[in-house]
């Protein structure tokens, strides 16, 4: 028997049923339902123009140099030969042939790929100590410098390296003693910019020098296009960053007094000065001065940051739509976890166990050999990090570049918001923020991503 509503709907019953059919494709169209994050080939947007592109490339490249033509900072070099018997106090006690990544984490699509930012059309400045300037590095090299692969070079591979870098670098003025080195503005030919200053000292605080009145900041905004009484030189309120990324100074942070207030002091800062509409918090990845009765604070201090990240709701008077986060802590763990079972280190022993160095670095995030049994001051060079605290960025910046811009793609390729976007991001972290291997093509050299 048919169903009357099929043969002969009603006035009533075809009122319901186009506000079900006019719920569903808003709900379409605004990511709600095919959501998916895609660096492939490229990034593709459902909504309006695309603002950043990325094409994920299934292989390691050998070098790379920042636009300047200066190496990348902290770079581990496959079968580099270290030996620094004066040195353990200062570099955390490597010593020997650096080693190659064991299996599994040798496994095609863990952590054997780099990523092409092939275009940026968005304004990002990124504040950190030495590990915010790594993560700029890694994007500059994306972005600007071609990638140099390890094997037979492909059609495409001979496209990318013809290419020539188009970015051009400027300084703005230090006049802050404390900030080590000069605000750097890096810009792309489609009119994107990724700025950079690295800070050692403290967390952002709008009452101390983070404010328009700091010498510092008023030559970072005129370099960024305001005036230098900080008013935007098209009028006052423009905005002059799309992107504000917050890395934690991760050896300088009091753990225990890590707050909230410190996370909204950036979202203030975002706004204020610079009317940035999205900020991005790295979580904190290991670090060496967290000793065996800190791991649990650490740990606290990421969820800190996750709970802000999701519970964050914008004001009225403020530019910052929304708040992502870059669960680099989550890459971090399961790194230490992993590398601690191929060494055979007890899961006790995984974040207590450490080389007897000056830093006394953690062993899982740095050895690639329990530390020397007649020297424990030292254990062999792994591919991860120099020192149990800098990446290596061969190893992982594809997997960081590509969680940034798939952050990036899901807030202004695909103009999500609220609880899209935070399903979004959670998807980029657990595509990339994790050692699960990436599923490639056979016959082209770019990443599945849709499943």
């Amino acid at each position: 028997m048919a169903l009357p509503f099929l043969t002969r709907p009603n006035k009533r019953t075809r009122a319901v049923a186009i506000c079900w059919v006019a719920w569903f494709a808003y709900r379409v169209a605004s990511g709600g339902y095919l959501a998916i994050p895609y660096v492939g080939q490229h990034i593709l947007s459902p909504r309006g123009p695309r603002l950043i592109e990325g094409r994920i490339v299934h292989r390691l490249p050998v070098h790379g140099l920042h636009a300047d033509g200066t190496d990348v900072e902290y770079r581990c070099r496959p079968g580099e030969v270290i030996h620094r018997p004066k040195a353990y106090r200062l570099w955390g006690g490597l010593n020997g042939t650096r080693q190659p990544l064991p299996h599994p984490l040798n496994r095609s699509g863990v952590l054997d790929f780099a990523i092409h930012i092939s275009d940026m059309k968005l304004r990002a400045l990124i504040v950190g100590n030495s590990l915010g300037e790594q993560l700029h590095a890694g994007l500059e090299e994306a972005m600007c410098y071609p990638i140099h692969m390890s094997d037979v070079l492909t059609a495409e591979d001979r496209t990318l390296l013809a290419k020539q870098s188009n970015c051009t670098t400027t300084y703005a003025e230090n006049t802050d003693g404390q900030w080590i080195k000069e605000p750097r503005i890096v810009s792309t030919p489609s009119g994107g910019l990724l700025a950079v200053i690295k800070d050692n000292t403290n967390m952002i605080d709008t009452k101390t020098k983070w404010n328009k009145s700091n010498a510092t900041i008023a030559s970072l905004l005129q370099a960024l296009g305001s005036n230098v009484d900080g008013k935007a030189s098209k009028g006052e309120g423009e905005k002059l960053l799309d992107v504000f990324i917050y890395q934690f100074q991760s050896g300088h942070v009091d753990l225990q007094s890590f707050d909230e207030y410190y996370l909204q002091q950036v979202v203030v800062a975002a706004s204020d000065l610079f009317r940035a509409t999205t900020v991005i918090f790295p979580t904190i990845g290991w670090m060496n001065n967290v000793d065996s009765t800190r791991v649990d604070a650490w740990r606290e201090a990421n969820d800190r940051i996750r709970n802000f990240v999701r519970l964050y709701s914008p004001s009225g008077d403020s530019s910052v739509t929304s708040v992502q986060v870059l669960d680099i802590a989550k890459l971090s763990s399961a790194y230490i976890e992993a590398n601690a079972m191929i060494l055979g280190i007890p899961p006790n022993e995984t974040y207590t166990l450490r080389v007897e160095s000056r830093w006394e670095s953690l062993a899982a995030a740095m050895c690639a050999s329990l530390p020397f049994a007649n020297n424990p001051r030292g254990c062999l060079p792994g591919m991860i990090s120099n020192d149990g605290m800098h990446l290596c960025p061969e190893t992982v910046h594809g997997r960081i570049n590509a969680a940034l811009v798939c952050l990036l793609d899901c807030k202004f390729n695909q103009q999500l918001y609220l609880s899209n976007l935070a399903a979004c991001s959670e998807e980029c972290n657990a595509k990339y923020m994790t050692l699960v291997p990436l599923a490639f093509s056979e016959l082209k050299e770019e990443v599945i991503l849709t499943g």
